[in-house]
């Protein structure tokens, strides 16, 4: 059974209300700032405002609509109703800091800079922050940033006019956020609700002032990414009470999880689905305020998450639980389903009829291309990702073979051993991977069949009966590392950590040793 005292600590000190806490003080005395921001021009325009939602380590199984009858999720799954859902969505790089570089610039890690989590975005790239606001975009992003830490002055918001961010802080009731070059700003309140109240406000605030200038808003949450919230919190019970929903008896776990850590899963499952619901309804009142403004139709919205999480599946868990081997130390960053697979809803009533699902392989970094189409916006040189608006519109066109995936790094600064570097693609129906100094792993190449295997289970490669799947497989990956400009197999690497020098930059000087 659950253990019952940290359940109802939960319910004693955490109110459903939090948010409340902050709507008459934090968020009133930086209207001000938020103002001193917004161009007053006119700049009429057809274009769409474009309101871009993503949950941090919010697996694809995770929302109603992707078949998951335990959570529940009816803003997600209306919006699914409304728009077209991207089945086979994922993250190139199942780590926070990369795919954030990749949704921005269009490029693979190794090209954009962000090879791994806090590293910084190479100068001379544009990104789609930069796009947009050439094209007369009032630009935000609120929420985790973790692309560098605060204040955010100009050079350090990439096209954003206006950020209330913070760059990796997972406290979830004590975030502390910069307003652009303001702050540090202390809060009080669950940080979903916080940063749901900033994104309405900037909302209106936008429409109070800028008289047809379209929007973009990046909402970015925290979780259902486990928390840090001290010893008397388990790994991802930092949300409000009144989700507390969840019985952990009744949660179905994947064949995949070990038997011995079956009850660790359930308990932290329960947790994690009640940080999805209540993300759930946030994001039905930013959708409302939409209505509520009249928006709606002419307002693309896009669900998605930055990679996945493992919940225990294979055996894997938290990085600081020490008593996992360090390759296990991982609730992402393996080419495995629940670490890349993701959530892709988009909503577009203009143009994208609703009540649709697409099979169509999209990456991470097919975001910017296919956002920036949508938009009537001109794709910047330099962008690898492809633009698959069709799809979203019900067109024609090529459909991607394969997406490729990559790892690049140990997760964290200074980690030492975890999850290994490794370079894989995944077909519809295949998942195909390679590390580097394979011979130095139990499994250094991975080949699963997911048709006849879905919770991959039984790693094919070497097997005799599938040399011609895996050759076949491992050409391809070569195509895409030669595409991509990989030095995954060629380049100089340090030699003590074994990473790729590509000419990476820590986002804070704390990092350099």
């Amino acid at each position: 059974m659950k253990k019952p005292t940290r359940r109802e600590f939960l319910k004693r000190t955490i109110s459903g209300a939090a948010g409340s806490i902050v709507a008459g003080g934090v968020l009133s005395q930086t209207k001000s700032v938020l103002a001193s921001n917004i161009s007053r021009k006119s700049n009429r325009t057809n274009k769409p405002n474009l309101l871009y939602i993503f949950c941090d380590q919010l697996r694809y199984s995770a929302v109603g609509t992707s078949g998951n009858k335990i959570v529940k999720t009816p803003n997600i799954d209306a919006l699914a109703r409304e728009g077209i859902v991207f089945e086979q969505a994922f993250s190139c790089c199942p780590v926070c800091s990369p795919y954030r570089a990749q949704i921005i610039t269009g490029r693979y890690a190794h090209k954009n800079g962000v090879i791994d989590n806090e590293y910084k975005l190479r100068s001379g790239q544009v990104t789609i922050h930069q796009a947009l606001k050439q094209e007369g975009y009032h630009t935000a992003h609120i929420g985790k940033w973790h692309l560098g830490y605060g204040p955010y002055g100009e050079d350090k918001r990439y096209g954003l006019d206006y950020m209330y961010a913070h760059n990796c802080d997972h406290r979830y009731y004590s975030v502390q956020y910069f307003e652009n070059e303001r702050g540090p700003i202390n809060t009080r309140g669950w940080s979903p609700e916080i940063e749901t109240s900033k994104g309405i406000e900037f909302i209106d605030e936008h429409f109070s002032r800028n008289d047809g200038r379209p929007f973009s808003l990046y909402m970015s949450y925290g979780p259902p990414h486990n928390g840090y919230g001290g010893p008397q919190h388990g790994n991802y019970d930092l949300y409000p009470g009144k989700y507390n929903i969840y019985d952990p008896a009744k949660i179905e776990l994947r064949p995949n999880v070990p038997a011995p850590l079956a009850y660790f899963a359930r308990d932290e499952i329960a947790d994690y689905y009640a940080n999805v619901t209540g993300l759930d309804e946030q994001i039905g009142r930013l959708l409302n305020k939409l209505d509520e403004l009249g928006i709606t139709e002419n307002t693309i919205v896009c669900l998605s998450s930055d990679h996945g999480d493992h919940l225990r599946s294979y055996g894997y868990g938290g990085p600081g639980q020490m008593w996992l081997h360090p390759t296990k130390r991982a609730n992402k960053g393996t080419p495995h389903e629940e670490s890349i697979h993701i959530p892709f809803i988009l909503r577009y009533p203009q143009q994208v009829k609703g009540g649709r699902r697409t099979s169509i392989l999209f990456n991470s970094v097919d975001v910017m291309p296919t956002l920036l189409s949508l938009c009537g916006v001109k794709i910047p040189q330099g962008v690898q990702g492809k633009d698959y608006s069709f799809a979203a519109v019900g067109g024609d066109g090529d459909e991607p073979d394969s997406v490729y995936l990559q790892i690049l790094g140990p997760g964290w600064p200074h980690r030492g051993q975890w999850v290994g570097f490794w370079r894989g693609l995944r077909t519809h129906r295949w998942t195909y991977a390679r590390w580097w100094q394979p011979q130095k792993y139990e499994y250094g190449i991975w080949l699963f069949d997911r048709h006849n295997d879905p919770y991959e289970m039984k790693n094919l490669a070497g097997n005799a009966k599938y040399k011609d799947i895996q050759a076949k497989l491992e050409k391809r990956l070569k195509q895409w590392i030669k595409e991509t400009d990989d030095p995954f197999d060629s380049g100089e690497r340090h030699p003590e950590t074994g990473m790729l020098i590509l000419g990476q930059e820590f986002t804070h000087q704390r990092y350099y040793r």
